[in-house]
């Protein structure tokens, strides 16, 4: 035990950081999804498994990168201690209460907008199909369609928006959330509808990843908090998938052919998740000093913003800058998804990797200190999506994609039209009621008595 320790000393604080997680959150009783607890979890766990160097291709971190990943680590963590502490300070409730229907929500506007995003999705599932000429599940290569070189045009915006449907109906879905029965069961079915036909039509990981993940976020909020022992239980099977594999290319061994599919077996899911640190280190310690990439100076960061305008690819073909893919900064051909803390740090440098983690932890904690109230449909929503691209930082950074920015601005407008339907019917039936116009002492005295 000892010696492996020794031999492996990223990966035993990493697994000691990671079962504090879980523990923190049993004893104390604390949200599993609350900001800092998904991002130290999901880092720390992403950071052992990749330091157990099953591949040669991970190597040891440079001072560079582990001031990088300390930084952005320390950073995000600082802001949700910070909002924490001014919030009990303040005596605001730190502690998730229970769902309740939301006043004044129109449900039956919202379980029709939720059909909106779904008929942009079967746009694209349309378009997959005059493709294909089937869904992709049902022909005879699969592998052949979902391969990048295949150009379904923007029919790809509109299929990839399948989570978007399933996260709007999914907030219906809750009956401790949602009072309107027929919305409900309508929403039930609708989400298990859209990830079938997600997964028939192009079943790719990213996809299920999030329809799944909104899912286990959302019940987390709107019907049973997830215990830390179904996490940690959860955390057990897949050590213990991964051991087993182990231990059976350990008796296959050799360079037989068994030996060799084994070793592909085991070491494939591994790459996935060890390939976003090397790219990390690769991409800021370059060999020898020569630039693989040119800092952006944060013009990049609003690639996802401004993506459909075309204004980001412009930038980029002039400045030769990466898109999604990494080509750049990939160690291992193939291999291209990268930490967050890249993308920040070759926008904003160092400041960036102490700055961007700071606002965004108060900000999410921010959001999060609102569902320890009473909570609507755009809370909850929100702080899904953003809560679940957290968790897939040590994988992606997310903001950069202009298909999510797309989903937010999408939520905000359809919550805020089931909101404020009602809310303006009152607004305007309270200012007929009103009085005349009162003299300036009398509402002089009134603020003075709610300030008291």
């Amino acid at each position: 035990m000892f010696s492996w320790i020794m031999e492996y000393p990223e990966t035993s604080v990493s697994v000691v950081v990671t079962l504090f997680c879980l523990v923190r959150v049993a004893l104390l009783k604390r949200d599993f999804f609350s900001p800092i607890s998904i991002y130290c979890f999901t880092q720390f766990l992403t950071l052992g498994i990749s330091f157990l160097r099953l591949d040669p291709a991970m190597t040891d971190f440079h001072a560079r990168t582990w001031m990088v990943w300390i930084l952005g680590l320390v950073s995000f963590c600082g802001g949700c201690f910070l909002v924490t502490q001014y919030a009990r300070s303040k005596r605001i409730p730190c502690d998730l209460s229970k769902p309740s229907p939301p006043e004044d929500y129109n449900w039956n506007i919202h379980l029709f907008l939720s059909f909106v995003a779904f008929l942009f999705f079967m746009v694209g599932v349309y378009g997959v199909v005059q493709k294909a000429g089937n869904l992709i599940v049902f022909t005879p290569s699969p592998a052949d369609w979902m391969s990048k070189d295949v150009n379904y045009g923007y029919y790809a915006i509109l299929l990839s928006s399948g989570p978007l449907a399933v996260l709007m109906f999914g907030v219906a879905a809750f009956k401790k959330f949602n009072n309107n029965a027929l919305v409900c069961n309508i929403s039930k079915i609708m989400v298990l509808l859209t990830i079938a036909m997600n997964l028939m039509a192009y079943p790719n990981r990213t996809s299920l990843f999030c329809n799944l993940g909104f899912l286990v976020i959302m019940s987390n909020f709107l019907y049973k908090r997830i215990s830390p022992i179904i996490i940690s239980l959860a955390l057990i099977i897949a050590i213990g998938s991964f051991v087993a594999i182990s231990s059976l290319r350990a008796q296959y061994g050799g360079s037989d052919i068994k030996g060799k599919a084994m070793d592909a077996v085991m070491k494939l899911p591994y790459m996935y998740v060890a390939n976003n640190y090397w790219n990390l280190d690769y991409a800021i310690n370059p060999a020898n000093d020569d630039e693989i990439h040119p800092h952006t100076y944060g013009i990049d960061f609003f690639a996802g913003v401004f993506e459909y305008a075309r204004v980001s690819g412009s930038f980029r073909n002039s400045f030769g800058w990466d898109d999604a893919f990494n080509e750049k900064i990939q160690k291992v051909y193939g291999f291209n998804t990268v930490n967050y803390l890249w993308e920040v740090y070759k926008d904003f440098h160092l400041v960036g990797c102490c700055l961007f983690p700071l606002l965004c932890g108060m900000a999410l904690t921010l959001l999060h200190l609102r569902l320890c109230g009473k909570y609507s449909p755009r809370q909850i929503a929100l702080y899904t999506l953003f809560i679940y691209f957290v968790g897939w930082w040590f994988f992606t950074a997310g903001y950069k994609q202009g298909l999510y920015c797309i989903w937010v601005a999408y939520i905000y407008f359809a919550t805020t039209i089931c909101a404020g339907r009602n809310r303006l019917v009152r607004v305007s039936t309270e200012t007929k009621a009103l009085p005349a116009e009162a003299p300036v002492l009398d509402k002089v005295d009134g603020q003075l008595q709610a300030q008291q």
